[in-house]
C-alpha cells in the first residue's frame, strides 16, 4: 500500500488547503444571499460497528492513468473513461493563455462487470484533457489547438468516435453537460483573460450567455440534478465566489444570479481544486439542487444547497466524497473510506464510521441502489472495486 499511500498525500497536499481548528462560524452576505457555515464542534470517530466487516467491494482489475484525473462513469455506472499518459501541465488544466497541446495520452473506455470484471471496449491516443462529465452518449473532453484556441468534444461510449461540441475559434473550457443535452462552459476570446459562462440549451431553444465583470472569471459551471440549476465559481483577482442561477428561462439564467463570498486569500490552482476532487460528482441527486465542493480557506469538503443556505461540513480530512441518500455519503480520507452523515442543523457535527483502512474514490453506479464503484490508486493505476453498503 505504499504507492496508495503516497499517492493520497500528493491529493491531500493539493486540495487541503489549510484548516481552522475549533468551531467555526462564518456569515456572508451578497445581495439577497446568506452564506452560513454551522460550527462543527469536535468530530469523534464512529462508535466500533461491524459495518466494516459488512460492507462488500470486489476487485474488478487494474487501469493505468496519468497521476492526475480521475475517472469519469457512465450514467447507468456500466462504463467508465479513464487517461493515461503524462500529466496535464497547469496552463492546460487553467485555460491560461500559456496553455500548449498536452502530450497525447491514451484514453480508455472499459466496460464494467461485477462477474467479469473490466474489458477495453475503446482506446484512442490524443492530445486531449479529460472533461468533466459524462451524458448517455458519451464522455467529455477538451483540446487545447497550437493556435492558442481550445475546443470541446463528446467521445462517443459505443463507438469511440468525436462529435466536437464546441468549436468556434475561442478558448472554449470547464464543460459539463447533462443527460438532456444541455451543456455549459466557460468561453474566452484568445487577448482576453476573463472567461462568460455559456449555457446551450438541450431543448433547442437557444445559447444563453453570462458575461464576464471587472475580469472576474466564470468557471466550473456544475449542472444540478434536477434539470433546472446551474452552480458556477467567479474567480477574480485572489477571490472566488460561489454563484447560482436557475435554467427555467434566460431572463432567470441571467438576471437571477446570486453569489457568495468563499475567499478573498485564494489562487487560480486552489480554485480549480475547489470542485476537481468531485468530478462527476460535484451536484449529487436529492430533494433540492446542491453543490459539494472543497472550501479553500477551511481546507475540507462542504456541502450547500440555495434551497437553506447552510454548508454542512463533511468530517475533518475528508477529501472526496459521494452522497448515497439526503445526508449520507461515502467518503474518503487520506487513509481511510467512511460512512458519514452531514449534520441537520447547525452546531452539530457530521458522524463517521468506517469501512475501511485504506482510501479509495468512491463513485456513485446510476441509481441509489446500484452500489459504488471505487477507485484506489497506486503506482500509476487505479485499482477498480463494485462495492454495496450493507443493509440496516
Amino acid at each position: 500500500m505504499k504507492g496508495t499511500s503516497a499517492r493520497f498525500t500528493v491529493l491531500l497536499g493539493a486540495i487541503t488547503l489549510g484548516s481552522l481548528p475549533g468551531c467555526v462560524v462564518e456569515q456572508v452576505t451578497r445581495g439577497s444571499g446568506r452564506y452560513l457555515l454551522p460550527e462543527t464542534g469536535l468530530e469523534p470517530d464512529g462508535e466500533a460497528t461491524d459495518l466494516g466487516a459488512r460492507f462488500q467491494w470486489n476487485s474488478l482489475g487494474f487501469v493505468e492513468y496519468d497521476d492526475f484525473s480521475i475517472p469519469l462513469v457512465s450514467p447507468e455506472g456500466d462504463l467508465i473513461a479513464v487517461r493515461a499518459g503524462a500529466a496535464p501541465k497547469w496552463p492546460a488544466i487553467l485555460a491560461t493563455s500559456a496553455a500548449e497541446p498536452p502530450a497525447a495520452a491514451w484514453f480508455r473506455v472499459y466496460e464494467v462487470d461485477d462477474e467479469k470484471g473490466l474489458r477495453l471496449r475503446h482506446e484512442l491516443k490524443r492530445s486531449w484533457l479529460l472533461g468533466r462529465a459524462t451524458d448517455s452518449r458519451g464522455f467529455l473532453v477538451e483540446e487545447p489547438l497550437p493556435n492558442g484556441e481550445r475546443r470541446i468534444g463528446r467521445v462517443a461510449w459505443e463507438t469511440g468516435e468525436i462529435t466536437w461540441l464546441v468549436d468556434e475559434g475561442f478558448v472554449d473550457a470547464f464543460a459539463t453537460i447533462s443527460d438532456d443535452g444541455t451543456l455549459a462552459w466557460s468561453r474566452r476570446s484568445l487577448d482576453e483573460p476573463a472567461f462568460d459562462l455559456f449555457v446551450r440549451r438541450g431543448d433547442g431553444v437557444g445559447t444563453w450567455v453570462l458575461p464576464s465583470r471587472w475580469e472576474r472569471s466564470w468557471i466550473d459551471p456544475v449542472l444540478s440534478d434536477d434539470g433546472r440549476t446551474l452552480f458556477v465559481l467567479r474567480r477574480g483577482d485572489g477571490t472566488v465566489e460561489l454563484g447560482w442561477t436557475r435554467l427555467t428561462d434566460e431572463s432567470r439564467f441571467k438576471d437571477g444570479i446570486s453569489t457568495h463570498g468563499i475567499s478573498i486569500r485564494t489562487t487560480p490552482r486552489r480554485v480549480q481544486a475547489m470542485l476537481a476532487p468531485q468530478v462527476g460528482a460535484a451536484s449529487p441527486p436529492g430533494r433540492s439542487a446542491r453543490i459539494v465542493f472543497l472550501h479553500p480557506d477551511l481546507g475540507r469538503l462542504v456541502e450547500w444547497s440555495p434551497r437553506n443556505d447552510l454548508v454542512r461540513p463533511f468530517p475533518d480530512g475528508v477529501i472526496n466524497a459521494a452522497m448515497v441518500d439526503e445526508d449520507r455519503g461515502v467518503a474518503t480520507t487520506s487513509e481511510s473510506l467512511l460512512l458519514t452523515e452531514l449534520a441537520d442543523g447547525t452546531g452539530r457535527s457530521p458522524s463517521r464510521l468506517p469501512l475501511t483502512r485504506e482510501p479509495a474514490i468512491p463513485r456513485q453506479r446510476g441509481g441509489p441502489d446500484d452500489g459504488l464503484l471505487l477507485f484506489r490508486p497506486a503506482d500509476g493505476r487505479y485499482e477498480v472495486f463494485s462495492a454495496r453498503l450493507p443493509d440496516g
